[in-house]
């Protein structure tokens, strides 16, 4: 005796459904993971770069008494550097030194940032 064969081979249209919808899910999150690390390596390049310029610009801050000839390496005319007064000098009980300490300030007007530092400088005094 043959039983009669009622059974399709197959995926219902409800389980295909199913899974377009879970594929779906997983690409969704797949694509928003890969675009907030892209934007994430955006400011992180953005970060990089602005701080290498802040220390172009205070490494030239530091250089820029005693070796007048010192060019900028970056021509970036958003920083300015600004000599602030004269620290207090030590009291001595020998001759004056011909260098003093000074503070100063790189502004950037753009961003609102200011950042103080401190440097050496050599004073012109008569000998």
């Amino acid at each position: 005796m043959k039983k009669p064969h009622n059974s399709q081979a197959g995926f219902t249209l409800l389980e295909v459904i199913v899974a377009l919808t879970i594929t779906g899910f997983v690409l969704g999150g797949l694509f928003s993971l890969v675009g907030g690390s892209k934007q994430l390596s955006w400011r992180a390049e953005q970060s990089l770069i602005q701080a290498t310029r802040i220390r172009a610009v205070t490494n030239f801050a530091l250089l820029e008494n005693e070796y007048s000839d010192v060019e900028e390496i970056l021509q970036d005319d958003s920083y300015q550097i600004r000599a602030l007064d004269l620290l207090e000098d030590p009291e001595r009980k020998t001759q004056g030194s011909v260098h003093a300490f000074q503070a100063y300030e790189v502004v950037n007007r753009e961003r609102n940032e200011v950042i103080a530092g401190s440097r050496w400088i050599q004073l012109d005094l008569p000998q």
